[in-house]
């Protein structure tokens, strides 16, 4: 498996930021490991992380799809390269929505290196693990996705300097551990050993409240104030229900902590080195965490 680049997240979100006309920057949120990177680039000393795929959470849901063709638009006369695949190509009218590519696209000169994929804010009844809404650009017709518990990852996201939102790590651990109340145990054939998909995102989860943790001292009072916000504002239903879905993953993962934190160490903990037994240990104080909701 080759290495992935390791970037650097400030100056990323500058060249993403110049290429996202002003009228769309309000409805962009990026995810993953380069808002990783930036929230906690104090506590390794540099905000660079390990990573090829850039997320953009487009929002909100009811203009995910007109921002999409405008962006994608934009990016594609501005020279971006689109990325396939498995030997995609993109689709046409007639394409199976579930059957069309995202929209995957690398800056000029950098073809082989990282690309920004464009991801939509599910709306509120999404119920399905995944779903695909077709979009057209100049090139041919996309597919645009959206995972159930994203709009948790991108609420009350933080302003930047470069005129771009970044989702909280509190934020994106929640939607991890919610979207995998159910585990999805499809393997991940690119990975060594091909882990299950929720060993690698609530593995996830874990390394974003290490990471927490060895940034401040009241880690634990800031993320349940921000998940009590959070649930507050996106769900009706009672937190205890909340707090028991968010739990399923973390029981799930505890026969897949090697492999987790395999991943981890390989992504968005690769400055620091986490051994083993300190990602276990933050393991068992989420499940803490979690019973506190």
């Amino acid at each position: 498996m080759t290495a992935p680049p390791s970037l650097d997240a400030g100056a990323l979100l500058q060249r993403v930021a110049e290429q996202i006309p002003t009228a769309l920057r309000a409805n962009v949120v990026v995810i993953g490991s380069i808002a990783t990177a930036w929230a906690f680039r104090d506590v390794s000393g540099t905000d660079t992380v390990a990573t090829k795929d850039i997320d953009v959470l487009l929002r909100p849901a009811i203009n995910a799809l007109g921002t999409a063709e405008a962006l994608g638009q934009q990016l594609l006369q501005s020279g971006w390269i689109p990325r396939y695949p498995n030997g995609m190509q993109a689709g046409t009218a007639t394409t199976p929505e579930d059957r069309l590519p995202a929209l995957r696209l690398s800056p000029p000169g950098d073809e082989n290196g990282w690309f920004l994929e464009l991801l939509a804010e599910p709306k509120p009844d999404q119920s399905d693990r995944k779903h695909w809404q077709r979009f057209t650009t100049g090139l041919g017709t996309f597919g645009l996705p959206s995972f159930r518990y994203m709009r948790v990852a991108a609420h009350d996201a933080d302003e930047t300097s470069h005129g771009l939102r970044v989702a909280r790590p509190a934020n994106m651990a929640l939607a991890h551990l919610l979207e995998h109340s159910d585990p999805d145990r499809t393997p991940i054939s690119n990975l060594p050993g091909n882990p299950p998909r929720f060993a690698k995102d609530v593995g996830r989860a874990v390394a974003l409240w290490w990471l927490a943790n060895q940034q401040a001292p009241d880690a634990p009072e800031g993320w349940l104030a921000a998940w009590q916000k959070t649930l507050e504002a996106l769900y009706p239903r009672p937190t205890s229900a909340i707090a028991a879905a968010s739990r399923n993953g973390l029981m799930a993962i505890a026969d897949y902590l090697p492999e987790s934190h395999g991943i981890a160490i390989n992504s968005v903990l690769a400055p620091h080195g986490t051994p083993l037994e300190a990602f276990r240990r933050a393991h068992g104080t989420l499940l803490n965490l979690i019973d506190h909701l």
